[in-house]
């Protein structure tokens, strides 16, 4: 890859890390895009030959940051249905620790339907996938009830995330770990 292309990416990054964290701390409402420019270190004219505009700023912060919920999924060889599932949910929560702005945008902007109406397709899909392959694996792992299964565990999920997210001492680790067990045991019994 030549100097150019991977100044050009790394410009790109540091505006949407930039962005980012300056959208999780103030809000995306509160953030103008002459202060995502600014503490860039960028030319405000810079800032518009990347992104056209907030809007599309934050379209490209989340299609960007939605390809580590597929991430998740990636499948190890060699592990049973089982430690598929646990390999599933430590690969969530490990993602969510690395990324945590992101989240914490994502998880805010979720309340704001205005914002993410343009996406709302993608993730209306996104989200059946999820579901769908929870629902295989949970069934691969012995689940009597996989779909509904599914939807349950796709929200303890998001429920931990939400609430790792907004407090500031929350015990992922230790509440992931409990997770994991109380999903054996009820998948063995």
């Amino acid at each position: 890859m030549s100097k150019r292309v991977l100044q050009r990416e790394a410009s790109a990054q540091n505006i949407i890390d930039t962005a980012m964290a300056l959208f999780a701390e103030q809000g995306y409402d509160r953030t103008s895009i002459r202060q995502i420019a600014e503490s860039a270190g960028i030319s405000l004219g810079l800032l518009y030959n990347y992104y056209k505009s907030k809007d599309e700023l934050l379209k490209a912060i989340l299609v960007k940051g939605r390809e580590d919920i597929l991430k998740s999924f990636e499948k190890p060889e060699g592990l049973t249905p089982f430690g598929y599932l646990e390999h599933h949910i430590r690969t969530t929560f490990q993602v969510l620790e690395q990324n945590k702005n992101f989240w914490r945008l994502y998880h805010s902007l979720r309340l704001q339907s205005e914002i993410l109406k343009e996406l709302e397709k993608e993730v209306e899909q996104e989200n059946q996938l999820v579901l769908q392959l929870l629902t295989q694996n949970l069934a691969a792992a012995g689940s009597t009830s996989p779909s509904a299964e599914a939807v349950l565990m796709f929200a303890t999920i998001d429920g931990i995330a939400q609430h790792y997210l907004m407090l500031p001492n929350y015990p992922l680790q230790d509440v992931m770990i409990r997770y994991i067990v109380q999903l054996k045991n009820h998948l063995a019994s």
